[in-house]
């Protein structure tokens, strides 16, 4: 009984040794690592709520998008944060790198002046040759029953590593991913500096 016991633990042992934790990944830059500290009160401000997604990519999975209809989840990465709050907080950064001198925010901040952008993510597929497309809707509504100042539809590719042992690895889908989604920024910016919709 012994025996078998010790001969299990060993089995056991090395089933783990052999599944190391899967990496955790997020589509957010760094903060800067300059010390300071900005008054912000009075700034024009651009609210962002979290990003809508379709319900089966809101998940902390990586997936591969395998055919037609087929989605492959990593077995050695995964995202630190539900996909809709990695995509809305790496928006943040972007905007407020193409923004400069307005305040991106998740939440509002009472008596400041600002716009609400509405952003609603239709498709986010990295399929196995390295391939990734981000398919977006963005949107500023008018206020008081105001028509809509920017409406706008864009799709955005960008191309993975594929290393030559087989499908791209999972830090390099997600700095597809993250490409994908500093575009995304990039064009709701322009829309944003061409549109009176932007907060003064």
């Amino acid at each position: 009984m012994k025996s078998f016991l010790t001969l299990a633990s060993l089995i056991l042992l090395a089933g783990c040794m052999a599944s190391p934790l899967p990496r955790t990944y997020v589509l957010a830059t760094p903060a800067e690592p300059d010390p300071g500290v900005i008054n912000e009160a009075g700034r024009p401000m651009i609210e962002l709520p979290t990003v809508a997604l379709p319900d089966y990519l809101d998940s902390t999975d990586i997936l591969v998008r395998n055919g037609q209809n087929e989605l492959t989840p990593s077995t050695t990465g995964r995202w630190g944060e539900r996909l809709s709050l990695g995509i809305t907080h790496a928006l943040e950064v972007a905007l407020a790198r193409q923004l400069p001198g307005v305040l991106v925010t998740h939440t509002s901040v009472p008596g400041q002046p600002s716009v609400s952008l509405l952003v609603n993510v239709e498709a986010f597929d990295v399929h196995p040759d390295g391939q990734c497309v981000l398919t977006a809707r963005w949107m500023i509504p008018g206020d008081d029953g105001q028509p809509t100042t920017i409406s706008q539809q864009g799709t955005f590719v960008t191309k993975a590593a594929v290393s030559t042992s087989g499908p791209p690895t999972d830090a390099a889908i997600v700095s597809a991913m993250a490409a994908s989604v500093d575009q995304l920024a990039d064009r709701i910016a322009m829309s944003l500096r061409r549109s009176s919709a932007r907060p003064r």
